[in-house]
């Protein structure tokens, strides 16, 4: 009988949902931040390639708006799984 409670027990702490959904939100903390470092970077370097002429000004506009939906993607994914996470209750 003792032997059923402690499995019982055990089922508790080793519930496999509980598990993702701890190491997803983990994950999507780590790439966000990721993420952020990247954005500051390449904002960066790409003031840099205003600065250095008419060519590399035109690539640079280009990837600022790369840089934009890159950075939108990421952080409005991670935000709309949490939003859905909430609402469904998982």
């Amino acid at each position: 009988m003792n032997n059923l409670k402690m499995i019982a027990n055990n089922m508790v702490y080793n519930d496999i949902f509980k598990n993702v959904q701890t190491t997803l939100q983990e994950l999507t903390k780590n790439i966000q931040g990721i993420t952020m470092s990247m954005v500051v970077l390449c904002i960066v370097i790409t003031g840099l390639m205003f600065i250095f002429g008419e060519g590399p000004s035109r690539t640079a506009k280009k990837w600022l708006l790369y840089i934009g939906v890159g950075a939108f993607l990421v952080w409005g994914a991670a935000t709309l799984g949490t939003s859905l996470q909430d609402v469904t209750g998982f």
